[in-house]
């Protein structure tokens, strides 16, 4: 009886504790005053890399005061961290939050005559400071002699 009597009142003090706690973490995140264009790194689209980069961001109240990869390909992970680098905020009490970058390669068709379009453009969209999309087109070289096809290079007959 003791027991489950405990267990209601530690119930109850979480239930008391939690919501200030979750009210604390959700801290506005700093506003970006300035900040560079992302970039999908050169080599990278010719590799066929794209994947997601996450980032621990530290600020200094104005500036990134510390950056450490959480994940992602290294490459990216590379040109993520220079480009929050760049950031600069408006004036805040410092603080630690996540940037998550997302690099996607889009696919593209070709017809015989090595015209070849993708159905989306490259672009750059930013939710700054938590989400950065970054999207290009895979390089190619085209041969009329060759069928290109999302990937399918078959010889014509």
């Amino acid at each position: 009886m003791r027991s489950l009597a405990a267990i209601r009142v530690i119930g109850i003090l979480l239930l008391w504790f939690l919501p200030s706690a979750a009210q604390q973490a959700r801290a506005p995140l700093p506003k970006v005053a300035r900040a560079c264009v992302p970039f999908y790194p050169r080599l990278a689209p010719a590799a066929r890399i794209q994947g997601t980069v996450r980032l621990h961001l530290s600020t200094d109240g104005k500036r990134v005061s510390a950056v450490d990869a959480e994940s992602g390909p290294p490459m990216l992970v590379q040109a993520a961290k220079e480009n929050v680098k760049t950031w600069q905020f408006e004036p805040h009490t410092p603080t630690n939050f996540e940037v998550i970058f997302h690099y996607r390669l889009l696919t593209y068709t070709c017809d015989s005559q090595c015209r070849c379009a993708s159905v989306e453009k490259e672009s750059v969209l930013l939710q700054l400071p938590a989400n950065v999309d970054i999207s290009a087109v895979i390089p190619m070289i085209c041969d009329p002699a060759v069928q290109i096809g999302e990937g399918n290079h078959s010889k014509q007959k």
